[in-house]
């Protein structure tokens, strides 16, 4: 990914080039895992950020919100590290109706574009009540979306993607809750198990549970090492 944004980032204005963008090898010491948040788990961290949150009243506690901020601050302890270290996040948000004129009601194809939140530091997620900060940092950014401008929404995603600095921990998230994919059924019955093959180190993928409303269910990309640290954090934070 670092690369992917390097290249992104080039600072000349003209900059043009038929050359595909690099692709990172993913190295062998990278496991996946399926994790689930149930309705009741999703409820539980929500209620947390309620009493520890001194913004309760402001802040629009979405399965979406809690799931991604719970995850992702896992992802940043089970790292550890240095506290001092960049941060950045991104998650893809739906423009259909943010568009001037907006996309017809027909239209079926991808209208998303990529939004987040950049130059954290490590520490902002590593304290005892890092999760908290991580709902009422990501709430922002989602909220914002429903008050500004495509253009500002662009250049806000421009401006943060110039800020990112080689080494820093980079989290990005594809699908969504209301993906209704174990709904789907082209003549051969619904899913047993989905999966996003292209999902790489630090990533997330996310969709509803297949057989519960209000869970969802995580696929999450990372080093073994971390992984087994990110596997203790995420269901201990489930029983506090």
């Amino acid at each position: 990914m670092m690369e992917l944004v390097l290249y992104l980032s080039k600072d000349s204005d003209n900059f043009r080039t038929v050359k595909p963008p690099p692709l990172g090898e993913i190295s062998e010491d990278v496991v996946r895992v399926t994790l689930e948040l149930t309705a009741e788990n999703i409820e539980k961290l929500r209620e947390k950020v309620k009493n520890d949150s001194p913004a309760r009243s402001q802040l629009h506690l979405s399965t979406f919100v809690i799931a991604y901020a719970y995850s992702w601050t896992c992802v940043v302890k089970a790292r550890g590290g240095n506290p001092n270290r960049q941060v950045n996040f991104l998650y893809l948000a739906d423009f259909r109706h943010r568009l001037d004129p907006k996309v017809p009601a027909t239209y079926s194809g991808s209208c998303v574009f990529p939004m987040g939140w950049f130059d954290y530091e490590a520490r902002t997620f590593l304290e005892e009540d890092g999760f908290v900060k991580a709902v009422e940092i990501h709430n922002d950014s989602v909220k914002g979306l429903g008050s500004r401008g495509i253009e500002s929404l662009c250049n806000e995603y421009v401006q943060g993607m110039k800020k990112i600095k080689p080494g820093s921990q980079f989290g990005k998230v594809a699908g969504s809750n209301r993906f209704g994919v174990y709904v789907t059924d082209f003549g051969w019955g619904r899913p047993a198990k989905t999966e996003f093959v292209s999902t790489d180190p630090e990533a997330f993928c996310i969709s509803e549970r297949r057989d519960e409303a209000g869970g969802v269910e995580m696929g999450v990309c990372l080093k073994k090492s971390e992984m087994e640290i990110f596997l203790s954090l995420f269901k201990n934070g489930l029983s506090d």
